[in-house]
């Protein structure tokens, strides 16, 4: 079945999205100590979220089965031992997405790159 962009958006919007897999590595709350970089997808296509360290404010567009994400501005604080880089790494290369249990797959073509699970 395909949704329109419309049922996409109120689909994924108003609620937040945990990061569960980044470029490979799977992500355990409980055993890294590490901030888990997240997004908030609003209806009228702004995007929130953290890297996992800094907060960004920025927009996403989605059209069929493409997403695009752009975070924005960001604030600047220094994180040695964050996932930051590879998370904003892995969002430059987010083409596709879809869902699969639920969670959010965020795809470059066939290849995910973050699996984001709800809050």
């Amino acid at each position: 079945t395909s949704c329109s962009s419309g049922d996409v958006t109120s689909e994924i919007s108003g609620k937040g999205w945990d990061v569960k897999y980044l470029l490979g590595k799977s992500f355990d709350d409980n055993s890294t100590g590490k901030s888990v970089p997240s997004l908030i997808f609003e209806k009228n296509g702004k995007l929130f979220g953290s890297t996992g360290c800094n907060n960004f404010t920025g927009s996403y567009k989605i059209t069929d089965t493409s997403i695009l994400l752009d975070l924005g501005s960001m604030t600047k604080m220094f994180c040695p031992e964050s996932t930051e880089q590879d998370f904003l790494k892995a969002v430059k290369q987010v083409t596709r997405y879809n869902f699969e249990g639920g969670d959010l797959n965020l795809q470059n073509g066939n290849k995910t790159v973050i699996i984001l699970q709800r809050r």
